[in-house]
Order: structure tokens, then sequence, then C-alpha cells
């Protein structure tokens, strides 16, 4: 059985390394934009927060929240919030599966995670972006409540679908 806990700051670069990984092996990159890995690292480890999925040692998928400092990457600028509004806002940042774990809804699970404890910290709207042809991300977002606020080009051009749920 897979086990979900939070990521300790010693597993970051084991976590960043499943992350790499599962980048190389994705055909269609303009699905995913990956922040350099000082930024993943900071996210995981101060800036925000970052589950694994466990099975035995071996690590099958990673989550990333990203929580404070959002500054002008803010996605709650698309909802036109009041500056405190904003300092609610969290991002589900990143999701990223080992294809031999893929199927299992370790996605959802460890979404449903996130959002229990960034309720339980203060946060108010979730949101996240997928690119409008990854079926897989769209799905999940929509299947956990999540709502499509915009549609914009994100991460140097690429077109992303905005999400929020507000909890």
């Amino acid at each position: 059985m897979l086990k979900i806990t939070e990521i300790k700051k010693e597993e970051a670069v084991q976590a960043l390394e499943l992350i790499h990984e599962v980048y190389r092996e994705i055909p269609e990159k303009s699905w995913f934009s990956l922040d350099g890995d000082k930024e993943l690292l900071g996210y995981m480890t101060g800036t925000g927060f970052a589950l694994k999925a466990v099975e035995e040692s071996k690590i099958a998928a990673v989550f990333v929240a990203r929580t404070t400092n959002l500054g002008e990457e803010n996605l709650g600028k698309y909802l036109n919030l009041s500056p405190e509004e904003m300092r609610e806002v969290a991002h589900m940042e990143i999701a990223m599966v080992r294809a031999a774990y893929r199927g299992q809804g370790l996605q959802k699970r460890m979404m449903q995670e996130a959002e229990t404890r960034l309720k339980e910290a203060g946060y108010h709207y979730l949101m996240g972006t997928a690119h409008p042809e990854n079926v897989y991300s769209v799905n999940n977002f929509k299947r956990l409540g999540y709502e499509i606020v915009a549609e914009d080009l994100k991460y140097g051009g690429l077109p992303r679908c905005i999400f929020c749920k507000r909890i």
C-alpha cells in the first residue's frame, strides 16, 4: 500500500531527481513547465511543501504546493482578489508520478492531502494550471472540484487552463 507523507528537507534532492526522471519520459514537454532546480527545492523546503507517495522505500510520486512568495506569479490575479485575499492563495504546483504507478489515483490522493494541509494553514484559494490538452491533469482538477477561471498563455507562451478551488 502506498503511503503519502511530507518530504523532509533531506529528501528534497531525491524528490527533485524523480521530477526530472518523469519529465524526461513525458512525450509532450509543452504539457509541463519546470522551474529551475533552485526554485523547486525552495518550494519543497521553504516557500511551500512537498508530499511523496512511497511504497516500501521507493518514491512513486511527488506533489509540490507553493504557499508563499508568489509575487507577480500569484494566480489569484485571475480572480481580482484583494491584497488580503491574495495572501490566501496557494498554488498546486506540480505532480509527477512514475510510470509504473500511474492509474492508481496518486495525483488525486496527494492533492487531497495537500488541500487538507492548506485548509488547516488558512489558505482559501487553491489554484493551479494545466495544458488544455493534458486531459489527465485537467480531469483530475475537475474531479477534485476545481473550476477553470481563465485560459491564458503562461510559461513562455504555452496555453494553460487556470483552475481554482475555494476552500
